[in-house]
């Protein structure tokens, strides 16, 4: 069974062996279990496919003789479906002996088969007004957009037998055909691209470029390749556009280098004949003819007049639906695109946790949500999406949920936000990484649509039994994308998600930290800093040493004081409860009792290689309490009729990494006033951020009534209980100055 692609990173990991391993490594097809066509054009008789590569159909309309009722009296259409290519008429259908037979007399939409003359034909399969009461299921619609395009569908079910077909394209007049009414007409009915490039300089112009073809193709970077013999037709066109720049205008386009309103570049617009062995014949444009756009509904036709390969004048035609799209970003894509809108009805689901992969101090997920046919029947054009979340880090990667949430794109990586798709090239291969729906097409890579913006809802929805008998989770997702060629990508599922740890996040967690996610500080409940100094610096795994050993002088700048006192009234430079944040930061020696405006960067570790004037101290637990830089957040309660209050801490993060950027406030009256900018990283890699403006104070600048309120340089606040044994703490040796965050050696 296909799977979708892992994600990049774990794909290095495993040699690129983990390549979409759903497709035997045998293209070959058998006729038990052929591969589903690209085009979608495909009649399956019993599990068989074929691909349908011919369609003709001829009208017989009555004579006046007396008819029993109106319906007797309309046309009668005869639509022949076969998988034989190249046939232009009923009696290359008879010889061939191969195709779909469908009678129909109001070819508008579904057919009633109790209409006599009503019927749809293949092999030991008949189906009509006389017999449909023994079909189990016998659904048809025929409709014909344009004297030349058809759109045709079936579902049989009768004696045991079944029969789908499914056809969206040209289909030709046999009865037109044999008077020549074609005869100087090549039809084409795909679009490989169709690219809107935008306004022209200079002019009032836009510009539209576009390619057809009647082959099977793959594209790759703006490049169409021809997977058989066939005409290749590209259009390089200028228009002024109406209100709606995506709607190419109709009209003849002539030949000019001006890019003014309605002409083609003879530079970039052309006809190719490929043949099978892939030798391309470039084909001369007839001389002053235009280039013609019209549509009728949602049937276009674009038009040119070329010479053929025999020297024959032709026009070359498409003919069908045709959606301009903005030009994929950095030109298009390697890996070969649904190219229109899909929608994956979830089946089944699983998801794989990697962590902090991508090193954004977020937890990605990858949901991959299977429809029935990609989760049970290989290369039947099965589709699958895959959505890549970013939400919380989780300390025991083993616990890691899914959390429901509403997913904006994000290329940042940020949490709350879903991964846009790219491609990554890895060893002469290219792999998708981000979110994406891929369609099961037999081939090895299948082919994909990648998510550029839209949103990804998740949603409890109660609990269910795994499959292991556990009580799990239920979710309900859904998904409405955009995709980076402009098509629509929906989808949803409800069910249990089982979750795989793939995660690599070191286990280099200390207990440190209580967050979760980035986080953004309110420090707007604090009046006045206050700093202190010190004339010890601890030396991880030494012990205190004097400061002025490393050329610095040492201070303690506290955003809001951890105790202030127990009662309402003792809050004076803050408010209870909320953020409060410390930077213990060096300075030049005999500056320590002033603020020094710069940007202090977190050392790595705290080791004397790391200390010199103007850098920020990295955090320490000693005795299961935090020292040096960190940030915690506090809440209270009030209780008695003196406003008792009883403030503790409920979350707490040492800053490993990060800095804090100090500016001077200038203005009257603000001679001791600094804003600071504080960006710390934690052991879990979250960001704390946070921006404070105000007086700061110095230790003898206060009363000395408010002298007891302040910490002492080691006076710690006693944690409830630390999350890791001491012991873990003391193992901490010289080596570990070399790793950095997220990174090994």
């Amino acid at each position: 069974m296909k799977k979708l692609y892992l994600s990049f990173l774990a794909m290095l990991c495993m040699a690129g062996a983990s390549v979409l391993n759903s497709c035997s490594d045998d293209d070959s097809t058998s006729s038990g279990n052929p591969d589903m066509p690209e085009s979608g054009n495909a009649l399956i008789c019993n599990g068989v496919v074929r691909e349908i590569k011919s369609a003709v159909y001829s009208v017989e309309t009555p004579g006046n003789g007396e008819k029993a009722d109106a319906s007797e009296a309309a046309s009668v259409y005869t639509i022949y479906l076969s998988p034989t290519a190249g046939l232009v008429d009923v009696d290359g259908m008879l010889i061939a002996d191969d195709a779909v037979k469908i009678t129909v007399k109001q070819p508008s939409g579904a057919v009633d088969f109790a209409v006599a003359g009503n019927g749809i034909a293949y092999g030991e399969i008949d189906v009509n007004s006389s017999n449909v009461g023994e079909a189990s299921k016998a659904d048809l619609s025929v409709e014909f957009l344009s004297a030349r395009v058809a759109r045709i569908s079936a579902e049989i079910e009768t004696g045991g037998k079944t029969l789908t077909v499914a056809y969206y394209g040209l289909c030709k007049n046999s009865d037109a055909s044999e008077v020549g009414d074609d005869a100087d007409k090549v039809l084409l009915d795909k679009v490989p691209l169709s690219w809107y490039l935008g306004p022209v300089k200079g002019v009032e112009s836009h510009n539209y470029y576009m390619a057809f073809t009647d082959a099977e193709h793959t594209v790759s970077k703006g490049r169409v390749t021809l997977k058989e013999a066939g005409y290749l037709f590209v259009a390089d066109l200028y228009a002024v556009p109406g209100e709606d720049a995506y709607t190419l205008p109709e009209g003849e386009y002539m030949a000019s280098q001006l890019n003014e309103d309605h002409t083609f570049t003879s530079q970039y617009t052309g006809v190719q004949y490929i043949d099978a062995e892939g030798n391309k014949t470039q084909l001369s444009l007839v001389s002053g003819e235009p280039l013609k756009v019209s549509h009728e509904g949602d049937v276009w036709s674009v038009s040119l007049r070329f010479v053929d390969t025999d020297g024959s004048e032709k026009s070359i035609v498409y003919e069908g639906q045709l959606q301009i799209v903005d030009q994929p970003e950095d030109g298009g894509f390697y890996l070969p695109q649904i190219g229109r809108d899909v929608e994956v009805v979830g089946f089944s689901a699983t998801a794989t946790y990697y962590g902090n992969m991508l090193e954004a101090g977020t937890g990605m997920m990858q949901i991959n949500i299977y429809d029935e046919t990609y989760d049970t029947e290989e290369g039947q054009g099965g589709l699958a999406a895959a959505l890549v979340v970013f939400n919380d880090l989780f300390g025991n990667p083993k616990e890691a949920v899914i959390k429901p949430h509403e997913y904006l794109a994000n290329t940042s990586f940020q949490w709350g936000s879903w991964m846009p798709a790219v491609e990554i090239p890895m060893e002469g291969l290219v792999f998708p990484l981000g979110t994406y729906v891929q369609l099961d097409d037999g081939t090895s890579f299948g082919q994909f649509s990648y998510g550029k913006e839209g949103i990804i809802k998740i949603e409890a929805a109660g609990t269910a039994q795994g499959e292991d008998g556990k009580i799990e989770p239920v979710y309900k997702i859904e998904f409405n994308l955009t995709s980076k060629d402009g098509f629509t990508l929906k989808g949803s599922y409800t069910g249990v998600i089982p979750i795989t740890d793939a995660s690599d996040d070191k286990s280099d967690d200390d207990g440190t930290s209580t967050l979760e996610r980035d986080y953004d500080m309110d420090l707007s409940k604090i009046k006045k800093a206050h700093y202190y100094t010190s004339d010890q610096v601890y030396i991880q795994g030494i012990g205190y040493k004097p400061i002025s050993s490393y050329g610095c002088g040492l201070q303690f700048i506290n955003i809001g004081i951890e105790w202030v006192g127990d009662h309402l009234e003792d809050f004076v430079d803050r408010e209870p409860g909320g953020d409060i944040v410390r930077v213990e930061l060096t300075t030049e020696p005999g500056k320590e009792n002033e603020i020094t405006p710069g940007t202090y960067e977190v050392t790595e570790q705290r080791w004397p290689a790391y200390i010199k004037p103007g850098v920020m101290m990295r955090g320490i637990m000693l005795d299961g309490g935090l020292h040096g830089s960190r940030w915690m957040h506090q809440t209270y309660s009030m209780w008695g009729d003196d406003n008792k209050i009883f403030e503790y801490m409920d979350g707490h993060a040492l800053l490993y990494d990060g800095q804090v950027t100090i500016t001077k406030v200038e203005g009257e009256g603000k001679e001791n006033w600094y804003r600071f900018e504080v960006d710390g990283i934690c052991v879990r890699k979250h960001h704390v951020r946070g921006t404070w403006e105000g007086p700061v104070v110095s230790q003898t600048g206060r009363a000395a009534a408010e002298k007891d309120h302040l910490e002492p340089p080691r006076l710690l606040r006693r944690l409830p209980a630390p999350s890791v044994p001491m012991s873990r703490l003391a193992e901490e040796l010289p080596g570990i100055m070399f790793r950095k965050a997220g990174m090994t050696e």
